[in-house]
């Protein structure tokens, strides 16, 4: 007798539970559009032989993806971990465009190589519009999750997503997201028709990787003050620079193969001459193939190694997994985030 499967459905908020305001021409989160949604998915499940568990961890109807984070984002982990002790065949995520990227990074590396389908989704446009993109991406969304299809993903404008290659290309358009150093997968309707899907099960229970219960302990106020010892410096042609000794991770965005102005990592250099020095991650605002941060002397960001910096690649990954994995990092080895950032970073010697 085939098992009915259980999916988690988790209500964050987002323009996709959002209604547009004629008045002042404006959209944000409310109750008539998140009941909306609850009953579509609930429609869209019906007779599939799908126990549906629904979770709203930011309230009804939750909130702008701008105002999300790490704190948050460990809220939705700390949910799956949970339902994970009761068998869980997926996730659906309902989640705001703009910091969507930034948690398909995050549940990338919280759940790598995850035996069942995690899917994020929202929209650029509300259920006001006509057309929408609201429909179109839950049902799309929805249908990937219960073919079992394993992995983190976007789905997208009938577009999947990797989720730790994924980037946000479009303030308004509905294909919003593009792929960083990959390809997306189109999706293919019948997907939901094939045996090796509809019939699937998770037959070897999912390990957690052992550092991840390490992130629960901490309040939110803890959680903010850690990943704020992560700093980017954008580097602009004739900018200047200001340092915190404070800071445990600094991202250099920089240039081409990931290079930055001489005066720039100069002063990089003085400012940390003495005390604890900052692991540097060399990045680029070119963000496609796999970064040189060491290939020129003189402005590669590599360089800073040859000075006692431990440096890390960039490699071909987006920004938003950068930060991602670097808050990550340090939420679960403070001390010691090499550990982490070494597993998908190529150190620099």
């Amino acid at each position: 007798m085939k098992k009915r499967k259980r999916i988690l459905v988790i209500f964050a908020g987002g323009t996709i539970a959002s209604s547009f305001r004629l008045k002042n021409r404006t959209t944000s989160p409310n109750n008539r559009a998140f009941a909306s949604l609850h009953s579509e998915i609930e429609k869209f499940f019906t007779g599939k032989k799908v126990e549906l568990v629904f979770q709203e961890p930011l309230g009804i109807p939750g909130k702008d993806s701008s105002n999300l984070g790490p704190e948050h984002w460990i809220n939705f982990t700390s949910l799956i971990v949970q339902e994970l002790k009761n068998e869980l065949d997926g996730v659906l995520i309902l989640y705001g465009t703009d910091t969507m990227a930034y948690l398909s990074a995050w549940l990338s590396v919280c759940f790598p190589e995850v035996p069942f389908p995690i899917v994020i989704t929202g929209s650029q446009l509300t259920l006001d519009y006509t057309p929408d993109d609201v429909m179109v991406n839950l049902r799309g969304a929805a249908q990937v999750v219960y073919s079992g299809l394993p992995g983190v993903w976007i789905y997208c404008n009938w577009k999947l997503i990797p989720g730790m290659r994924a980037h946000k290309a479009h303030a308004l358009h509905p294909d919003v997201f593009t792929t960083i150093n990959g390809a997306p997968v189109y999706f293919n309707p019948d997907w939901v028709f094939k045996e090796k899907f509809s019939n699937f099960s998770l037959e070897v229970k999912y390990s957690l990787l052992p550092e991840i219960e390490a992130m629960f302990k901490y309040k939110k106020s803890k959680i903010t003050d850690i990943c704020r010892k992560v700093d980017w410096i954008m580097c602009l042609p004739g900018m200047g620079l200001e340092l915190n000794k404070d800071k445990k991770i600094l991202c250099i965005y920089g240039f081409g193969a990931g290079n930055a102005p001489s005066e720039i990592l100069d002063h990089i250099r003085s400012f940390y001459s003495s005390g604890e020095k900052p692991g540097i991650i060399a990045c680029s605002q070119a963000e496609g193939d796999t970064k040189k941060p060491k290939h020129y002397q003189g402005v590669g960001i590599g360089w800073l190694v040859e000075d006692g910096f431990k440096v890390w690649n960039q490699m071909d990954y987006p920004v938003e997994f950068i930060h991602s994995l670097a808050c990550f990092s340090l939420l679960v080895s403070y001390n010691n985030p090499d550990c982490i950032l070494s597993k998908y970073l190529e150190s620099i010697i």
